[in-house]
């Protein structure tokens, strides 16, 4: 077991909890969700970050979202490392993503900060998603944005959502060979092949608590290692901290143990603030995002 597994079996809790059954929760079968990266020259961060403010102060969403039938997109700022990087999230439906021949490549190439500061990011790099899930009563607008848009201003005065990008780097050895066999597991619930089953739940009661939106966990591959990339949309990034350690669930305790073990640097995501690294710059919600498989 390893982190990216309890990660798996936590959001898997979550959907049998909101639904009881989980047949009206979408997860990875019924939605993609991805993560693109651009490098940036350091010596013009400021410059980029004042094209993104300027975008968002035009209010217009659709920039974000990128991609027709985009439901939920996010900005952030990478400064986890030497080579500052822009990273997009975005959550496109499957009915949308089976229109087109390479959605990977297609979603890539529609990154919504145009500047000469900004470069393809390392194509070594391969992202694969493994969870993904949404809350059937998310929200499908920002009460602070009357177009669905938040600034990266309002995103840090804005007490209605928080949004977090947060990479885990694995061990190396047993963790990622057990994040490959967890890989192949959602293919085969992307395709249809493999039936969840019942699994142990999270209750009704620390789900409510999270008010966890959205949530995605993508598998990174590169030549020096394996990392898990988790996208949160919630409420208060607080709340969800508060739930988890006050918890009793045994899956909850799990998570703690494994992922002091597993990842490199556990203190940074397993403690709150969250030492992510990363600064969220621009949040976007399509109006009529979906809630349900049957929107999908």
């Amino acid at each position: 077991m390893l982190g990216g597994a309890v990660l798996w079996h936590r959001v898997r809790g979550r959907i049998a909890d909101l639904t009881g059954d989980g047949n009206d929760v979408i997860t990875e079968r019924h939605a993609g969700a991805f993560v693109v990266r651009r490098r940036l020259d350091p010596d013009r961060i400021e410059a980029v970050l004042e094209r993104v403010d300027r975008r968002c102060a035009d209010g217009d969403p659709d920039w974000l979202l990128g991609v027709d039938g985009a439901s939920t997109a996010s900005l952030f700022l990478d400064r986890s490392s030497d080579e500052p990087e822009l990273r997009w999230y975005v959550e496109v439906p499957r009915n949308e993503l089976e229109r087109r021949d390479d959605p990977a490549t297609t979603i890539a190439e529609r990154f919504p900060v145009s500047h000469d500061a900004v470069v393809p990011g390392d194509d070594s790099v391969d992202g694969e998603l493994l969870v993904h899930a949404v809350h059937p009563r998310r929200p499908r607008t920002l009460e602070a944005a009357e177009a669905g848009l938040l600034g990266r201003d309002e995103l840090a005065s804005d007490r209605t959502v928080d949004v977090e990008l947060v990479r885990m780097d694995l061990e190396s050895g047993l963790p990622e060979r057990l994040a490959d066999w967890l890989a192949g597991v959602s293919r085969r619930v992307i395709d249809g092949e493999l039936s969840l089953g019942p699994i142990e739940t999270w209750s009704e009661e620390m789900l409510e608590a999270e008010a966890m939106y959205t949530e995605s966990v993508v598998l990174e591959r590169r030549a020096g290692g394996y990392s898990l990339v988790q996208y949160m949309e919630t409420a208060e990034m607080a709340a969800v901290y508060e739930a988890y350690y006050d918890t009793w669930n045994p899956v909850a305790r799990a998570a703690e143990l494994v992922l002091g073990r597993v990842l490199e640097n556990p203190d940074d995501v397993l403690t709150y603030p969250i030492e992510s690294g990363t600064e969220p710059l621009a949040h976007a919600i399509d109006p009529d995002r979906f809630r349900h498989p049957s929107e999908c």
